[in-house]
């Protein structure tokens, strides 16, 4: 998976999903939003586990390297760590995401 389908596959639903919520009646806005929250945080787990493997290089901002110049061995090794720390990071901006989505359900139906 190359940056840029990364970001067509994050950005370009939830821009549409925003345009959406003006269609919203003020009633269900809260809940158009927090379906905004559980999209943008399964994009982030999965990304994030995608990284974390150690191999996508490529993906981490600041890093200027090819996509085959990333499988290579010796840049694995070279690149783990930073990987690993960026796909923590997503993974707990996507957890973040889920929790405050499953609290904000649990508060509404009690």
């Amino acid at each position: 998976m190359k940056t840029s389908t990364l970001l067509l596959i994050t950005i370009l639903p939830i821009e549409l999903m925003t345009l959406l919520l003006f269609f919203l009646p003020e009633k269900h806005l809260i809940t158009g939003i927090m379906m905004m929250a559980l999209y943008f945080g399964i994009i982030m787990l999965i990304s994030g586990k995608y990284i974390k493997r150690g191999d996508n290089a490529h993906l981490i901002s600041g890093v200027d390297i090819s996509y085959e110049e990333a499988k290579l061995p010796e840049n694995i090794e070279k690149y783990s760590k930073d990987s690993k720390i960026v796909g923590n990071i997503c993974l707990g901006v996507g957890s973040i995401c889920f929790l405050i989505v499953i609290v904000y359900f649990i508060v509404i139906n009690i």
